[in-house]
């Protein structure tokens, strides 16, 4: 995988549908890790899935709530207010 420009990396920041590799790239995670790891979560633990209505790309805030979740941060929506 190239690394992206500057530029590149500013207009990603916002997306919500990433491709793995910008989702790689948002994750900062060695490529071949990351997809070994993401195909081994999409199998077995439920990771969101590439979407076909949306150019085979995931939803960032599905996967960041997956990550958080197995990582043991708490559901927002479930907190005190």
């Amino acid at each position: 995988m190239t690394v992206p420009s500057p530029e590149t990396i500013e207009r990603e920041q916002h997306k919500l549908f990433l491709t793995d590799a910008e989702l790689i790239r948002r994750l900062g995670v060695p490529e071949k890790k990351a997809r070994e790891a993401i195909r081994m979560a999409e199998a077995k633990a439920g990771f969101p899935k590439k979407q076909k209505l949306w150019g085979d790309r995931r939803y960032w805030p599905a996967v960041k709530a997956w990550l958080d979740k197995h990582h043991g941060l708490p559901d927002p929506s479930k907190l005190a207010r």
